[in-house]
């Protein structure tokens, strides 16, 4: 009886394991043929953790318990998790369900591309062999390199273009314009392109109220003051108006200021998100954070495919 009771209980443990190492966590819908680990499906498949999925000439709707629904387009490959999809190959759109959404983001290349938030929606694609496009439909979008540094925030309406350079370290080259502020014997400048909101070091003081362009690098592990998502170092600082114009100061300031009532670099990012839909066209229309340069583009562009699969940067 010890021995059969020992038996029963690895097996049982054995059983469990391969259970949870293949847990469902959603249901892709075919709009035509689909290949899932390799095998053609039509009509719906159950999804597991590390699916595989490639769609043909026709999209595929891939709905998962968390409420997201992933929508992977034509000629697109992606490997499904519980949290994230890796997109490989092509493009695909995030719909985040209305309330409170559970965290999930898209990994292209070495960028992470998040909702922000109920009822956002956004489409990310990858175009040439170190770009990535992404556009926000509703709501706002969060973009993040690897390592965590926020890139970029996007509004409903907007479409930017990042390149990514050859290798991705902890930190990067920096070029940022927009109006420089100070709050609490520091300086925060919210970029006019990526919307994101850094803390400025160096010898800027003369610049507070002014509209620059500040080029220099990250600094790694520094922590920025409430309301920023990362520290840049100065290196050299152009000025490019004597005083803020009111969109543009009256957009930084209010970005900085709802960024410390939010309490968090995250916050910092998200309502920065709206800076650049205030200021409006014909700012600055091309950044680089932490490396990666950022660049308008119209959400028309979001539309292109490659051939090409991409090496996740998570497994």
């Amino acid at each position: 009886m010890t021995v059969q009771f020992g038996l029963a209980v690895v097996l049982s443990a054995q059983l469990s394991v391969g259970m949870a190492a293949s847990s469902v966590i959603g249901v892709a819908t075919a709009r035509g043929g689909i290949r899932m680990d390799e095998a053609a499906v039509s009509g719906n498949g159950t999804l597991f953790e590390g699916t595989t999925v490639e769609t043909g000439r026709t999209v595929s709707d891939l709905r998962l318990n968390n409420g997201m629904n992933v929508q992977l387009s034509s000629g697109s490959k992606g490997v499904v998790f519980a949290d994230r999809l890796v997109l490989q190959r092509g493009g695909g759109q995030l719909s985040s369900p209305a309330g409170k959404a559970s965290p999930y983001w898209m990994e292209a290349r070495t960028l992470r591309v998040e909702p922000v938030g109920g009822g956002a929606q956004g489409m990310v694609q990858l175009t040439a062999a170190n770009r990535v496009q992404v556009s926000a439909a509703r709501g706002s979008l969060r973009v993040t390199n690897a390592h965590g540094v926020m890139i970029a925030s996007l509004a409903a309406g907007r479409a930017l273009e990042f390149e990514l350079p050859g290798e991705s370290g902890a930190s990067g080259p920096a070029l940022v314009t927009g109006c420089l502020i100070k709050r609490d014997g520091k300086y925060l400048l919210t970029d006019e392109a990526a919307g994101v909101t850094v803390e400025v070091k160096g010898s800027v003081e003369k610049y507070a109220g002014k509209r620059v362009q500040v080029q220099g690098s990250q600094i790694p592990d520094a922590r920025p003051m409430a309301g920023a998502s990362q520290v840049v170092q100065a290196a050299e600082v152009k000025q490019l108006e004597d005083k803020c114009a009111s969109k543009a100061g009256a957009a930084a300031a209010g970005a900085a200021a709802s960024g410390a009532a939010a309490g968090g670099a995250a916050a910092g990012g998200g309502a920065a998100a709206g800076t650049a839909t205030a200021v409006g066209a014909g700012l600055a229309a091309k950044a680089v954070i932490a490396g990666v340069i950022v660049a308008a583009a119209t959400t028309g562009t979001v539309v292109a495919v490659t051939g090409e699969d991409e090496t996740p940067i998570s497994k």
